[in-house]
């Protein structure tokens, strides 16, 4: 079990919070790493960046997921003692455009199975785009459209997004888009009737602002097609 409590596993909105310092540590480059009891800072990992902000009066500059060692919260500024409480502050519109891609790229990938039996290898949060590697038989432009155009249209069917957590006995009976990545208790997201996936990362929920979402998967889909 981490050391730190991930509370972003529950609310992907939570912006602020409040820790006790569990651990400081100094990376290889010099940078001092802060340890909390319970973040809600997403580390980077499974093709999303870290978040960034604020913890008291220190910079965030990036998370890291030491696994069972908790997030190490890599600062730029005065750093706390350990036994500190402190607050800390999401940056909210570097949060929104990884949630938002990251739910994207669930409901692109979610189509391109469901068209051509194509699943998806990776995928990578950019700074303004989000790239997918799909393993798509002939990778035409109609293809790739029409994947887009499905995604699409459950954008603006305004589909519910949920997030629960089940045990691995219940995991076993459920029909995920791709196969678990770990075994154990799982984190799934469920876009209503449409995809069903095992995930760790930040995502929208509910069924709000789901239109700004078309524009990025033409967008994504076009230049890899172009690469293609």
């Amino acid at each position: 079990m981490s050391a730190t409590e991930r509370l972003y596993y529950q609310d992907s909105r939570l912006l602020e919070f409040d820790a006790r310092v569990i651990g400081l540590s100094e990376l290889d480059d010099g940078q001092i790493a802060v340890t909390l009891d319970r973040t809600a800072f997403y580390p980077t990992g499974g093709g999303q960046p870290a978040d960034t902000g604020m913890l008291g009066d220190a910079r965030v500059v990036d998370c890291i997921d030491a696994e069972d060692e908790g997030v190490l919260h890599v600062i730029q500024g005065p750093a706390p003692e350990i036994g500190d409480r402190v607050h800390g502050t999401i940056d909210w519109l570097r949060r929104l455009d990884h949630l938002q891609q990251h739910t994207g790229q669930h409901i692109l990938s979610a189509a391109f199975v469901q068209l051509f039996d194509a699943p998806t290898l990776s995928f990578r949060v950019l700074e303004h785009e989000c790239e997918i590697d799909v393993a798509l038989v002939e990778p035409t432009d109609e293809r790739i459209e029409q994947a887009v155009d499905r995604a699409n249209q459950i954008i603006w069917q305004g589909r519910p997004i949920s997030i629960r957590l089940v045990t691995a006995e219940e995991a076993a009976t459920l029909p995920f888009r791709k196969e678990p990545a770990r075994a154990g208790d799982l984190r799934l997201i469920e876009i209503g009737d449409f995809d069903l996936t095992p995930c760790g990362g930040t995502q929208r929920t509910g069924s709000d602002s789901l239109h700004g979402w078309s524009s990025r998967a033409r967008r994504l889909s076009q230049s890899k097609s172009n690469r293609s």
